[in-house]
């Protein structure tokens, strides 16, 4: 594939990961709230959540003006550099930028709640029932799914070339 047809592939495939993040959290915010819907019981619920902070809740008791504007900064600036790497690695033959891809996906996808709600909407929740208990995994969406695969990927692309 030629680096054209790359970068627009890799563009079309930004393009969707966006929507579809986008389009399922518009989905969620319009259901009431305290929503929650069973989809495989002992495994996987939609719910309805409200993220203030960072992952896993990390900064979600700091002020509204003081955290909104530190996480737009810092996600912004990350998705800039992000942006600058991906913009030398789509050349290469390689995994690398089709990875950053991922990752901008998700970043633009929680960027654009913050600005537009001051909040990400998570929705997927994943839970395991062992011993008696039930263990959940902190709800999470589209974005976080492919920045996890992405950075996932990207460590792994890493440690393969440097073995």
């Amino acid at each position: 594939m030629n680096i054209k047809h790359r970068t627009w592939s890799q563009l079309a495939l930004l393009s969707f990961l966006i929507a579809a993040d986008q389009i399922s959290k518009g989905w969620i915010e319009q259901q009431g709230p305290f929503w929650h819907q069973t989809v495989i019981p002992g495994l996987f619920n939609l719910v309805k959540a409200h993220n203030f902070g960072v992952a896993f809740s990390m900064l979600a008791d700091w002020g509204h003006a003081w955290r909104t504007g530190l996480l737009l900064g810092l996600t912004m600036g990350i998705a800039l550099a992000l942006l600058v790497w991906w913009w030398r690695e789509r050349r290469q033959k390689a995994w690398t930028s089709w990875l950053l891809t991922l990752v901008l996906a998700g970043a633009v996808g929680n960027i654009w709640d913050r600005i537009q709600l001051g909040y990400v909407v998570d929705f997927i929740d994943i839970y395991v029932n062992f011993a008696g208990r039930e263990y959940h995994w902190p709800a999470f969406n589209i974005a976080d799914s492919c920045i996890t695969i992405g950075v996932i990927g990207l460590i792994l692309v890493q440690w393969k070339g440097h073995r």
